[in-house]
C-alpha cells in the first residue's frame, strides 16, 4: 500500500474508533492525530518509507535486523505498541487526558497499516518471528487504479464519519 492509503486507513479507522467510543471533539481529533501517525509506524523498517526517510537512524538498523514487513508488521509489534501506550497512559500527568485519545489512536493507526498490508498480494507476518505471510482471501491494493479509489472512498469515509461524530450529519 501507498503512504496516502495507510493515511486514509488510518483516518477512517480512527475517527470510527471515535464514534463507536462516543468520543468529545477534542477526544476525537487526537484520536484522529494518532491514528493517522499509527497508520505510519509499522514502515520504519524501509528506509526508503515516508516515515524511514524522515527518521533514518531509527529505520535503517531496524531494516537491517529484521527486513521490511518483518516485526514491525506483526501481531507482536502490535501488542508491543499498545503495551507501550498503557504504561505511558500509566504515569500520570497534567496532560494524561489528552494523552488517552492520542495512544488509543497510536493502536488503531498501528492496527490499521498491518490490515492494509494485508489486502495486499505480499501479505504480512503476523506470527513474526514464524515466517509464514498471511494474505486476505482477496487481495487488491499494488498501488494501482484500485488503490487509488479505495484511498479516496477511506478519506470520504473518514470525512462522513467525522461529521457523524460531530454531530453535523
Amino acid at each position: 500500500m501507498k503512504v496516502g492509503t495507510h493515511i486514509a486507513a488510518g483516518a477512517c479507522s480512527g475517527v470510527g474508533a471515535a464514534l463507536l467510543l462516543k468520543s468529545p471533539l477534542t477526544a476525537t481529533i487526537l484520536l484522529l492525530v494518532g491514528s493517522m501517525l499509527g497508520s505510519l509506524l509499522p514502515d520504519i523498517d524501509h528506509p526508503q518509507s515516508w516515515l524511514g526517510r524522515r527518521l533514518r537512524l531509527i529505520s535503517t538498523p531496524i531494516s537491517m535486523v529484521f527486513g521490511h514487513r518483518g516485526i514491525t508488521h506483526s501481531l507482536l509489534a502490535l501488542a508491543g505498541v499498545f503495551y507501550l501506550s498503557v504504561m505511558c497512559l500509566n504515569a500520570d500527568g497534567p496532560y494524561h487526558d489528552l494523552w488517552m485519545p492520542l495512544a488509543l489512536g497510536l493502536c488503531v493507526g498501528y492496527a490499521s497499516h498491518i490490515i492494509g498490508d494485508w489486502l495486499t498480494p505480499y501479505g504480512v507476518p503476523l506470527l513474526w518471528p514464524i515466517k509464514h505471510r498471511f494474505r486476505a482471501p482477496v487481495t487488491f491494493f499494488n498501488g494501482k487504479f484500485i488503490e487509488k479509489v479505495m484511498m479516496t472512498g477511506l478519506w470520504f469515509g473518514a470525512g462522513f464519519l467525522m461529521a457523524k461524530s460531530t454531530g453535523s450529519f
